[in-house]
């Protein structure tokens, strides 16, 4: 559900303080009987209501998604997202590596830093890491949680934000199987001295190493400020 009409939204926002309404109830706008029986059919039909002996109420589909809406504005509410962000290590040799990433999609496009992914709803968060790490590299590992990050970026010269982002950030380590890329990145092994070096890197890949050669796993929240995106 979107904010492509204000007229179902409100709808679903009306019920959300009267479980059981008839259709007078709803029509708070005063519409013509036949453009609000619209709009009315198509919450019925996307399953987001249902009526029953005159009366109309929330499905569970419904209620997930008015619980997004703001109820004064009637509309709905963006929220920051939640992710993964993979530390993935193993020692070669007496030499520790890390596995990064180059990504080849934009935003970023060209940048390197450790992979990430959206959390799916439902997954725990090591089922989140490892379906990444595999789907990302063709590797298979064994995951631990460090410490979550609150990161919002900004655009350095208007100032409008650009992401709004949790990431719970998880090493891997065990790490097996044959790397490999994929069309949204190419990945490779480097030592902290390579990573160091490395450029275009995200904004803030360098303080995610030193944090975690630091074993410093406190939250994290900060703002970043861009000049490219």
């Amino acid at each position: 559900m979107d904010n492509s009409n204000d007229i179902q939204l409100k709808i679903l926002s009306v019920l959300l303080y009267k479980p059981q309404s008839r259709f007078k109830d709803l029509n708070i706008d005063s519409l013509t009987t036949d453009n609000f029986s619209y709009h009315l059919r198509i919450l019925v039909t996307t399953g987001l209501i249902q009526k029953e002996n005159s009366l109309y109420s929330l499905t569970a589909k419904g209620k997930i998604a008015a619980g997004k809406l703001d109820t004064t504005s009637y509309v709905v509410e963006k929220q920051a997202k939640i992710g993964v962000l993979l530390i993935p290590h193993k020692v070669v040799k007496g030499q520790e590596l890390f596995l990064i990433q180059q990504r080849l999609k934009e935003p970023y496009f060209g940048y390197w830093g450790f992979m990430t992914g959206k959390v799916r709803y439902g997954e725990t968060l090591p089922q989140t890491a490892l379906r990444e790490l595999q789907e990302e590299s063709g590797l298979t590992g064994e995951c631990r949680f460090c410490y979550e990050l609150h990161e919002m970026v900004y655009d350095q010269t208007s100032g409008q934000q650009l992401e709004d982002k949790f990431f719970q950030v998880l090493e891997v380590t065990n790490l097996e199987g044959n790397l490999t890329d994929t069309i949204e990145g190419h990945n490779k092994f480097v030592t902290v001295d390579e990573f160091r070096q490395i450029s275009p890197k995200y904004h803030n890949e360098d303080d995610i190493l030193s944090w975690f050669l630091d074993r410093d796993f406190k939250f994290k929240e900060h703002k970043y400020y861009i000049d490219k995106f």
